[in-house]
Parts: structure tokens; C-alpha cells; sequence
């Protein structure tokens, strides 16, 4: 019976956990094989093939989202269906308590998202060197992922305990609070319903949605949800935000190299005008630094230092060129 065992569970995993791959958004897609290989470094089971494209085989794979953290650029993608909860635990651990596959799945938002107006969230694993859904490189990955978390929740003066434990078996909490039929008359439950919507309203603004944008270009589901949380704080204008922005200095020829590579459109030029600029839409970009080695004069640098009025004032000029620049052929399309 091992075979069948063996067969259904390759029949399951070909339907269920390969992740959606956007070959648009895809550094190999847009620069060549030797562009970005990070999704290929980070799988254990020898699940993904780099040719003109990324290729993940729907057998070998088992869902352990390694790719998708890695992945620079978005390209590939599949959140894991979560719900406020003060714990989870992954697929090799047993208990009742809500679980995800692996626990690389979470980025910053996801665990954004489980902790709630929660303080702490527990976070169970199994022994991950060799295991047959995730690896070794998982405990790092959940940490930067923790990491993140709290850069976005500090923007709300907020500090997360992210408790990573290895165990064998994690039990949800049990609610101890009892509602009696005396404060069931006077309106307790009312009451404490009040208390729990207050508690999870701010939370409205921070969970994934139907995205409501006219752009031609969405952005990208993880940016979209980080930008939600940062905004969710309503920052000052000045305030800086978690964010990555690309730096344009002197000496910009604006070729196209820089926004062929962008796998976002979050670069684009503006040739309507005689000197031509590149524009920057700030939240499409993903801080995935492919314009910066596609830039054929190296005048392209990333900064971390990004302000709350910056990140959401819509498109922006990274580069003007002055008067001296035309006719010289450095607009050529």
C-alpha cells in the first residue's frame, strides 16, 4: 500500500501547492537565465528548473513557499489562508491549533495579519534539517520574516513577540472566560461583542482585498499588502517608512536598460518632452534591485530611506535630463 500512499500524495501535491508563477514579473523573464537563480538556491527538493523561465516541477514540489520568500521580484506567489490567532503551527507538528504547511509561507504581513491587535504569537515547527516539506533554511527565513512584521508594526508604535518554538504538538489556546446567565440579562455579551469589534477594527485596513485601482499596472500582492499596513498608521508625511526606492544620481543617459528590467513598471520614461525624464511609481517597486546592475553607466543605488510622502505621492521624476542632453542621442528608444 506504500505505492498508493505514494501516488495520492503526488496527485495532491500536483493540484494543491505549486505556487502561481507571473512569468511578466520574473528577473529570468526579463534579463536572462543568469539574471536571478534565488528561487532555484532556496528550494530543498530540486523542485524548480531556471531555462528562458521558471519551471517548478508540480510533483517534487510540496508547497514549503522557500520560493516565494526568495523571490525578489514577486513572480511567484500563493499567501496562505490565514485568520487572527494568537498561534500556528506548521504541517509537521501535530495539535489542533490553526496550521499552514510550512512556515516559510508567512512574510511580514501574513504575520501581521495572525497576530491581530495580539502582543505575542506562537509560531510551531518540526525539526526542519531534512524535512520532507521545508528545510533547513527555514528557521532563518521565519526570523527575517519576523523581522519585517515588526518594521511595519512599528509604524503603528507597536512591538511584536514572535515566539518560534520547536515542538512535537501545539493545542490552540483555551478561552477561559465564561459568560454567566446574570450578565447575560444585563447585556455582558453585547458588551464584550462591542470589545472584540473594537479590537479587531484596525485590523480592516490591513487585510488583503479586492484591490480597487484604475492604473494599468497593479501593484504587486505582497507590496499592496505592505503598503496597506504602513498606511493603516497614517504616518506623518515626513515619518520614514520600510520601503526601498531606487536612486538615480548624474550621468543618467535614460536608455531604456533600467525599465526593461523592472519587473514591475514601477520605472518608466517620459520621452513627451524635449529632454525626457524616467519616471518612479514608488509603491509598484518591490526592492528587488534589478535596475541597479541592468544600469549600463552605474548611476542607479537603492535607498532605504524612504518618507511616508514619498511612498504614496503617486508617480515622481527620479531623472530629469538638463537642456544639454538634446540631441545627443541618449533618448534613443
Amino acid at each position: 500500500m506504500a505505492g498508493l500512499d505514494d501516488l495520492f500524495s503526488m496527485i495532491f501535491r500536483a493540484v494543491e501547492v505549486k505556487p502561481d508563477y507571473v512569468a511578466d514579473r520574473c528577473l529570468v523573464v526579463r534579463s536572462g537565465r543568469d539574471a536571478c537563480s534565488a528561487c532555484f538556491d532556496a528550494c530543498p527538493h530540486d523542485a524548480v528548473r531556471i531555462t528562458d523561465a521558471v519551471e517548478i516541477d508540480a510533483v517534487d514540489c510540496t508547497g514549503c513557499g522557500l520560493c516565494i520568500r526568495a523571490c525578489p521580484s514577486e513572480a511567484l506567489a500563493d499567501p496562505p489562508r490565514l485568520q487572527p490567532g494568537p498561534a500556528l503551527r506548521c504541517s509537521k507538528v501535530a495539535g489542533d491549533a490553526p496550521s499552514v504547511r510550512c512556515l516559510a509561507q508567512l512574510s511580514g504581513p501574513d504575520i501581521v495579519r495572525l497576530a491581530g491587535s495580539a502582543d505575542a504569537v506562537t509560531l510551531a515547527r518540526g525539526v526542519c534539517a531534512g524535512c520532507t516539506v521545508g528545510g533547513a533554511d527555514v528557521p532563518a527565513v521565519v526570523a527575517r520574516s519576523s523581522a519585517d512584521a515588526n518594521a511595519l508594526l512599528a509604524q503603528h508604535g507597536r512591538q511584536l513577540l514572535v515566539n518560534v518554538q520547536e515542538v512535537a504538538r501545539l493545542d490552540a489556546p483555551v478561552a477561559h472566560e465564561h459568560v454567566s446567565r446574570r450578565s447575560l440579562l444585563g447585556g455582558g455579551v453585547r458588551r464584550a461583542m462591542h470589545g472584540v469589534a473594537d479590537a479587531v477594527a484596525p485590523l480592516e485596513a490591513w487585510l488583503p482585498g479586492e484591490a480597487v485601482s484604475e492604473r494599468e499596472v497593479p501593484a504587486p500582492p505582497e507590496a499592496g499588502r505592505r503598503y496597506r499596513v504602513i498606511a493603516a498608521a497614517e504616518p506623518e508625511p515626513t515619518a520614514l517608512v520600510p520601503w526601498r526606492l531606487p536612486r538615480v544620481a548624474d550621468g543618467c543617459i535614460l536608455c531604456p536598460a533600467c525599465t526593461r528590467a523592472c519587473p514591475t513598471g514601477a520605472l518608466r520614461r517620459d520621452l513627451s518632452g524635449p529632454q525626457g525624464a524616467l519616471m518612479l511609481t514608488p509603491d509598484l517597486c518591490v526592492g528587488c534591485d534589478a535596475c541597479v546592475p541592468a544600469c549600463p553607466v552605474n548611476v542607479m543605488s537603492m535607498d532605504g530611506d524612504v518618507t511616508w510622502s514619498e511612498l504614496s505621492g503617486g508617480e515622481e521624476e527620479a531623472f530629469r535630463a538638463g537642456p544639454e542632453r538634446l540631441g545627443t542621442g541618449a533618448l534613443a528608444r
